[in-house]
């Protein structure tokens, strides 16, 4: 099943997200196991199966990096579980530099650069985000998969900052 057929939006990344809980809500009512606790067996897996269906595709499109990489699979190029790697050199170097820049901040943690660095983070996130969605409006799915790939080592680099700062808060 495709989740925007199953929403009933547009084939978008950019979705309203306000819409996405309002049919959520009206499909888990639908399909919830409750309506059906006195029918069979088989109807009560099915109904189940469908939730979890509706959960699944409910949780991809509103995470914009899961919602892309649906759309990229409803392309033909599915990301999941893939061996390939980032091949710009340029980019790669970046992630080293970063990579030692948390080292850096892990072993003497400094709440200011902290900020500052998940500043710079935020901003190449938000570029490559912006990157992605004009590629993926232009029908350009290479390129889409190769900004995809890119934007999670950046979103991995922003959960890393975050549990940096968090621990921060545990001293």
């Amino acid at each position: 099943m495709n989740y925007f057929e199953l929403f009933q939006i547009p084939v978008a990344l950019k979705i309203d997200t306000a819409a996405l809980a309002v049919r959520y809500r009206e499909l888990q009512k639908q399909y919830h196991p409750d309506n059906v606790a006195s029918q069979s067996d088989a109807i009560k897996l099915e109904s189940m199966q469908k939730t979890v269906e509706i959960n699944s595709a409910y949780n991809t499109l509103k995470n914009p990096l899961s919602c892309a990489e649906y759309l990229l699979v409803l392309q033909g190029i599915d990301l999941r579980n893939e061996q390939h790697t980032v091949k710009d050199t340029a980019f790669l170097m970046e992630q080293l530099e970063w990579r030692e820049e948390l080292d850096d901040l892990q072993k003497q943690p400094d709440e200011a650069a902290i900020t500052r660095f998940q500043g710079r983070v935020k901003k190449e996130f938000q570029r490559y985000y912006q990157s992605l969605e004009q590629q993926i409006a232009e029908c350009q799915y290479a390129d889409a998969a190769d900004t995809l790939r890119k934007l999670k080592f950046v979103r991995k680099m922003q959960d890393e900052l975050e549990k940096l700062e968090e621990s921060l808060f545990d001293l």
